[in-house]
């Protein structure tokens, strides 16, 4: 009992600071959107849009997967993240540079982790600069309605996941997906057509 309440009250003061922080941040959220644990927000200018009755959890206490981070969302100055309506996403990391699209009804499992951008260039001294951002590589991730992406799974610049496809716990995918196809692995490659 002490612990139900417990649980309550540490969801209701969650929410104030997730809305405090969207505000603060300027993240266009939807409506019906249930958000556990404190979200991390880093927008340097670009546009964060979550869509109607998403579901988030954030936090090690909020799901039972073993990963520790937080569900971060990070924009640079001009880059985009949207996030499409009934979504659920748990302590994933979406990191853009330039644009990651979210179609309708995608899961992404805990620990999933989507970075449109390299964020470091190949050249040895260009690296050797830090904050130095020349020829840092970044393109789109687009996710079409209704993809499943397993736990721990790491999404790849410039990948397009086709609809309904599902994506195995741990895959590092770095190619497109097409639709209606179940792809798995190091680098992913394709399991099987649904």
């Amino acid at each position: 009992m002490v612990s139900n309440f417990l649980y309550r009250v540490k969801n209701k003061i969650c929410k104030i600071v997730n809305v405090v922080r969207f505000r603060l941040d300027g993240v266009e959220i939807g409506s019906n959107c249930v958000i556990t644990g404190i979200i991390h927000v880093l927008n340097k200018g670009g546009k964060i849009k979550i869509g109607n009755d998403v579901t988030i959890h954030s936090g090690r206490y909020d799901i039972p997967i073993g990963f520790e981070n937080r569900t971060s969302l990070w924009v640079r100055k001009g880059a985009e993240i949207e996030i499409g309506d009934n979504c659920g996403l748990s302590n994933a990391v979406l990191c853009s540079n330039k644009r990651i699209f979210l179609g309708k009804h995608v899961l992404l499992g805990g620990g999933v982790k989507i970075y449109d951008t390299d964020f470091h260039s190949l050249d040895y001294l260009q690296r050797r600069e830090l904050n130095n951002d020349l020829n840092r590589k970044s393109a789109d991730v687009v996710v079409e309605d209704d993809v499943f992406i397993g736990a721990g799974s790491i999404v790849l610049k410039g990948v397009h996941i086709g609809a309904r496809s599902i994506i195995g716990a741990g895959s590092v995918v770095s190619s497109d997906i097409p639709c209606e196809e179940v792809w798995a692995g190091n680098p992913a490659r394709c399991i099987r057509k649904l």
